[in-house]
């Protein structure tokens, strides 16, 4: 899995297409959807129409395990969201929020299902707590390589990121700019400021050099193109201190009513 990602949420239609089309230009080789954003079609045309070959693109999609019946037919929704992508597999598949308790093993025996029919190459889950994850691998008959958490500077994830590498498990940061709130927090500033780099570029260095993959979003080309120069530079462990200091604040900022389980 690359260690940055390109995180579609908000890009659909054509202006959307246009954009992944744009990332994968910029050297993206790693592009985020789900059904839930609304934007598979719109990411399957950029991955037709773009230069680099299909198998140098790792495409994670996600898929929501309804809390109430019916339950979806994981490998039927699966089958609609590779039509929708234009590609026979994707690379990885993940349940985009943790299922009800009653639904849990069956919807990660169907994760597994997908992974063995060839459709996923790799599977995994999004929104899971320690409990959650520690009980999602142990069902799982074949190994979760991912867990797609909230992560950014102002949320401190330490005993996450502790506990998914014990079940070898890597974290994914999605939302790693705190939709925002990041670029105007004063420790972030103040490193950028003196290293002469974006505050962004800054949180996301910290995030990428913990070991974690960083899916950031944007709708701005410029945005993307600066993404990708957190591999131009090393935080000093002074800094990254700093910032996992910040990170103390644990201010989560998304929390969705019915489908957020009981945070760690």
């Amino acid at each position: 899995m690359p260690g940055i990602g390109f995180g579609t949420l908000g890009n659909v239609g054509d202006a959307g297409c246009a954009l992944v089309e744009a990332a994968l230009a910029e050297g993206y080789r790693y592009i985020d959807t789900s059904r839930y954003y609304g934007n598979e079609e719109a990411v399957g045309k950029a991955l037709a129409r773009s230069s680099v070959p299909r198998g140098d693109i790792w495409v994670t999609t996600k898929l929501l395990h309804p809390r109430t019946p019916p339950q979806p037919d994981l490998a039927l929704e699966l089958e609609k969201s590779l039509r929708l992508l234009q590609t026979d597999y994707v690379d990885l598949l993940l349940i985009h929020w943790p299922p009800a308790d009653e639904n849990f093993d069956s919807a990660i025996d169907s994760l597994c299902a997908a992974q063995s029919s060839g459709l996923a190459r790799a599977i995994g889950v999004s929104n899971f707590t320690i409990p959650l994850m520690k009980r999602a691998a142990k069902r799982a008959a074949l190994p979760l390589i991912n867990n797609q958490v909230e992560f950014h500077p102002l949320l401190d994830q330490s005993r996450v990121r502790e506990e998914a590498e014990k079940l070898g498990i890597v974290l994914s940061a999605y939302s790693p700019l705190g939709r925002g709130a990041v670029l105007k927090d004063p420790t972030v500033v103040e490193v950028a400021k003196r290293l002469g780099r974006p505050p962004s570029e800054v949180a996301l260095r910290w995030i990428v050099q913990q070991g974690v993959v960083a899916v950031p979003m944007t709708t701005k080309k410029e945005n993307a193109k600066s993404n990708m120069r957190i591999f131009d530079f090393e935080l000093s462990p002074a800094d990254m201190a700093k910032l996992t200091e910040a990170s103390k604040q644990n201010r989560r900022l998304i929390s969705p009513t019915g489908w957020a389980p009981k945070w760690d």
